[in-house]
């Protein structure tokens, strides 16, 4: 047993109060200057992708640059990861909810999901908790107004997630994605991301969070694309994931997607596996087939005037780095970070594949059997699969340590 309800603190009471909502259905987009996105890393190991597009420096030995523990939090001065700087925002990549080890990247922000809300609650070291204490005592919540066990607990998981959003919100300096679709059957229905997104946006205005605080996180699903649209439409920013294919990105884009997430490893290394889709996919000429992608997501935005903004994730090294720059955001991890830190900067850094723009295949009009095609023939389908099958595990898990732990003692 890890706490009683009815020792609810002051400070976490806000987050149980039940205010009416503030409906506002017009919301600028800003430029997410600053954005930090906390994720949790990818179990299983991914083949090193060898990038041709850009030469290294100083390849081996970063000559004039002090090599300097990473800790120091300190950018070297010209060194190529002040220079990657000026030419796209850097993402820190680390595991621990509202850590922050490179300040000068900028404010850290965070990603709540259901298994960093179980960590929080399994760690029960910071008040945090007070996020599931607060959704426990939440009116709304309750049985008399849910009509059953079931949703009231589906009630308290959202609440828990909105508070932990709420608080995360306050912590840090940049934005925060909310996970609003825990399994395959939400995610190919967009009826129910758009409630849920609908019901949680009305819960954060209960608190008090501004609206420019946070993103939805939704897959990338013919039913996302259509939950997007709409509730863009409405101001309610989203943060697109698994996006492996153009068709994808595009869809995603003309629906007004505030940010879609590329994953540069893993189209490398499911490329290197399946070679028979590189000339489908218009990737068949090009070294590194996951920096390819996403200069033909951004010049497809840039030839559409799409506002769009595109996170190149899974880089996974150096090189990779250098041959993203001009991409809007790269998810870095340490490791990357550090290397880049070390190395002596180079006038080439700026010619970077994606930078350099140039030809991309066109992409007409996407229908749901083209979108469900284009999945198939690209590592969407089989990611997409992967990542709900994650979630929804991560759900139950999630819904049975609440349902277990905390819901029969009250």
């Amino acid at each position: 047993r890890i706490w009683r309800v009815d020792a609810l603190s002051r400070s976490n009471a806000r987050y149980a109060r039940d205010q009416r909502p503030h409906i506002m259905y017009t919301l600028a987009m800003s430029s997410l200057s600053g954005l930090r996105v906390t994720a949790n890393a990818r179990k299983g190991r991914v083949p090193k992708a060898k990038a041709n597009d850009v030469e290294p420096c100083e390849a081996a030995d970063f000559k004039g640059i002090k090599t300097r523990e990473y800790s120091s939090n300190i950018i070297s001065r010209g060194s190529e990861l002040e220079q990657l700087k000026k030419l796209s925002h850097l993402v820190l990549e680390t595991a621990a909810v509202g850590a922050s080890t490179f300040e000068e990247l900028g404010p850290q922000a965070a990603t709540v999901s259901p298994s960093v809300l179980l960590h929080t609650l399994h760690e029960n070291a910071t008040a945090d908790v007070g996020a599931l204490e607060g959704a426990m005592v939440y009116e709304p919540c309750s049985v008399d107004f849910t009509g059953s066990e079931d949703a009231r607990l589906e009630c308290v998981i959202d609440k828990a997630f909105v508070n932990l959003g709420g608080m995360m919100a306050e912590r840090v300096g940049g934005l925060v994605s909310i996970e609003i679709v825990e399994d395959k059957v939400t995610a190919l229905n967009s009826d129910k991301i758009i409630a849920k997104a609908r019901n949680m946006r009305a819960m954060f205005d209960e608190i008090n969070v501004d609206r420019e605080k946070y993103l939805f996180k939704i897959p990338g699903t013919w039913a996302g694309v259509e939950a997007v649209r709409a509730l863009e439409a409405e101001g309610v920013r989203c943060h697109v994931t698994q996006v492996h294919c153009l068709e994808q990105a595009a869809a995603f884009g003309r629906a007004g997607a505030t940010v879609v997430q590329l994953y540069v490893g893993r189209l490398q290394a499911w490329y290197k596996k399946h070679p028979v889709h590189q000339l489908s996919n218009n990737l068949h000429e090009a070294s590194n087939h996951g920096i390819e992608f996403v200069r033909q997501v951004k010049a497809t935005f840039k030839n559409e005037s799409i506002d769009t903004k595109i996170i190149a994730s899974s880089v996974l090294d150096r090189e990779n780095a250098l041959s993203l720059a001009g991409v809007d955001y790269m998810l870095l991890s340490d490791r990357v970070v550090s290397t880049l830190n070390n190395a002596d900067a180079c006038d080439q850094i700026g010619t970077g594949v994606v930078a350099r723009g140039g030809n991309v295949p066109s992409v007409g009009e996407i229908t749901q059997a083209s979108f469900e095609a284009a999945l198939g023939m690209s590592p969407a389908h089989e990611e997409l699969e992967a990542h709900l099958e994650l979630l929804h595990k991560d759900e139950e898990a999630l819904k049975a340590f609440v349902k277990i732990s905390v819901m029969r003692n009250d």
